[in-house]
Order: C-alpha cells, then structure tokens, then sequence
C-alpha cells in the first residue's frame, strides 16, 4: 500500500450504493469506491455534470434513514468518477 501524504484519513475500500443529489435536480444511485472520515469516490462513466467544487449531496444506501451528507467535488476524473469532501458543520 502507498502512503500519500496529502490525505488526512486513510482511505478504506469499500464498495457500496449511494445516493447522490446535485444541482439541477440531479438524483442518481451511483457506486462508491472508497470512503474515509473526510470523504469519498464515486464511480461514475458520465462525469458531464459535475465540476470542481461543486455543492453535492451523498446518502448510502447501506443504512434505512441515513444521514445526507453535504459534500463538494475534490477531484475529477472524466469519465470515470469524482472524489469529493464531506462539509462537516
């Protein structure tokens, strides 16, 4: 395993449903990739749009009710998936 050292958190692999809501009235369930305290990456083949840090909604849909975390997008790979960071409040 690489250790980056620009990352906060370590990053666990996990793949998982989720639901994902941007503007304009975007709702889609897309697939996560990993996941950490500060973060995750989504995969997604039409990354059309979204862009740098834009305002997202995540949930998973792992768990009945829960939490919407409000995020912005960190990290753009076209056509493949975007990371983003959760806004802690």
């Amino acid at each position: 395993m690489t250790m980056n050292h620009n990352r906060r958190h370590q990053r666990l692999k996990h793949r998982a449903k989720i639901k994902l809501f941007a503007e304009p009235n975007i709702d889609m369930t897309l697939e996560m990739r990993d996941f950490s305290d500060s973060g995750l990456y989504v995969f997604c083949s039409d990354t059309s749009f979204v862009k740098l840090d834009d305002l997202v909604e995540v949930q998973t849909l792992e768990m009945i009710d829960a939490p919407i975390l409000k995020a912005i997008v960190k990290r753009l790979e076209v056509n493949t998936g975007f990371a983003v960071e959760f806004i802690l409040e």
